[in-house]
């Protein structure tokens, strides 16, 4: 670049260089002045002379430019917003959430759907931790079922350890130590006792009425001032850019569609899920079918272990619910039959032990029988932000063994500690980091082997020598 070095040559080419608006008189004196001036001394004694009247002489157009571009500065820092990453709050989500009650203190941190054993003692745990649970129930009565009445010692000693053993007072839970297979085949007679570790003490186990314990534990989260129950049906998740924020659901006693929200929904509908269709593409798969029949027991023949029969036409369980009654879980192969009180009868009926015979023909000509599908579900992946798939609508085994319960305690347990480590739940990222550990820890512990030993009990003993 050519150095300048005459100042009247600089002080033209500045002026050239200069916008319209910016070429004001003073400008023009000074430039016509300055080429009869040689000297830089002169030049800069002029140029500070001349400074005050350039600013005196300053357009209107000058000042409207720098007006405006101050303007936009300051919009820009105001409006601009940094575009969220997986770990930030969505403006738009947060405003639902803040507003999805009259009080921001009022609006959930969790909404759990469904307030079966998963719902209701989830629910209790969390609060518990301080978190802010709002749980929608379809109907707050006791289930009538026979599914989830069996809780072995894993499970019992988790259940103590998250703090809801009262849940088990009232429900006349019997004591469980094992099982006896009578395999009538062969003639043979075994026990199996229950121990946690090898060579300790046999533990104890429970059973009783699945209602009962329901209602156990939704006592006891209902006793927690963090927790609210809707009774009403989830219709539908609430989804925004790839993410569930909430809910639609219908009360009641309502047909109006509402809206829920809150940063972590928690779908735990049970074996009949009408969610889970939303979130996993695996469907259940129906391996046989169950046949559950209530009978009075006395006293003196309540069982203290799950007595297993095993014949060519049948397999079945008995166990003792409450402190009169027993419950015949039976496992029915193929297809249903279309008369099932015959069924009943006629297959059953013949091979049930001497002293339960009475009781069971009275249950079954009063009709105190259900049948429930048995169906297979692995555990499947899902990193959907904003949700979790939990209990039977996640994961489902055959209840042959009665490990159902001691699994969904343990998935509690599990996602307690890792959200006791995330103190905020839209915190996508970390949520995501949990479900993967959550995925790990659940094959490393006792749901794993759970999963597969009820499967392949139930095969081996419904399996026909062809």
């Amino acid at each position: 670049m050519r150095r300048i070095r005459n100042t009247n040559s600089w002080v033209h080419l500045y002026f050239e260089s200069l916008p319209e608006v910016c070429r004001t008189k003073s400008f023009w004196n000074f430039y016509q002045e300055s080429k009869m001036t040689t000297s830089s001394e002169s030049f800069f004694s002029y140029l500070y002379n001349c400074f005050e009247d350039f600013l005196f002489y300053i357009t209107k157009d000058v000042l409207l430019v720098f007006a405006l571009t101050f303007i936009t500065l300051m919009c820009w820092k105001k409006c601009w917003k940094q575009k969220p990453s997986g770990t930030q709050l969505k403006p738009t989500l947060k405003k639902k959430w803040d507003t999805s009650s009259t009080l921001k203190e009022e609006s959930p941190e969790i909404i759990i759907v469904g307030a079966g054993v998963l719902g209701s003692a989830f629910a209790a745990v969390l609060a518990r931790d301080g978190r802010r649970v709002t749980v929608i129930e379809r109907s707050m009565s006791e289930p009538d079922t026979f599914a989830g009445e069996v809780l072995q010692p894993g499970g019992y000693k988790i259940l103590k350890l998250l703090g809801l053993e009262n849940s088990l007072e009232g429900c006349e839970a019997s004591k469980l130590r094992g099982f006896q297979i009578h395999d009538l085949v062969n003639k043979e007679k075994n026990n199996l006792f229950f121990r946690l570790v090898e060579n300790e003490d046999i533990e104890d186990g429970r059973s009783f009425r699945h209602g009962r314990f329901v209602m156990g534990l939704r006592k006891i989260a209902m006793a927690e001032s963090n927790v609210k129950f809707i009774e009403g049906t989830v219709i539908n998740l609430v989804e925004d850019d790839g993410c569930i924020i909430g809910v639609q659901y219908k009360g009641k006693k309502s047909e109006d569609v509402k809206e829920l929200y809150a940063p972590l929904t928690v779908v735990a509908d049970g074996l009949f899920s009408n969610i889970r269709k939303h979130l996993i593409s695996q469907k259940p798969n129906v391996t046989s079918h169950v046949a559950g029949v209530t009978m009075k027991t006395p006293q003196e023949l309540l069982l203290t272990k799950m007595n297993t029969i095993i014949s060519d036409s049948s397999v079945f369980s008995i166990y003792t619910i409450s402190s009169n009654e027993s419950r015949v879980l039976i496992n029915i192969a193929g297809e249903v039959p279309r008369n099932l009180k015959d069924y009943l009868m006629q297959i059953v009926y013949p091979i049930m032990p001497d002293h339960h015979k009475e009781s069971f023909c009275e249950a079954v000509q009063n009709n105190n029988f259900k049948l429930l599908p048995a169906n297979y579900l692995p555990a499947a992946t899902l990193n959907k932000s904003g949700v979790l798939l939990l209990g039977d609508a996640y994961n489902i085994r055959h209840p042959l063994t009665g490990g159902g319960m001691s699994i969904i305690l343990s998935d509690i347990a599990i996602w307690r500690n890792l959200l006791q480590n995330i103190p905020w739940l839209d915190n996508y990222e970390a949520i995501l980091q949990a479900k993967k550990k959550f995925y790990w820890l659940r094959k490393m512990n006792c749901t794993f082997v759970m999963n597969i030993s009820a499967e392949l009990t139930h095969q081996m003993f419904s399996a026909k020598d062809s």
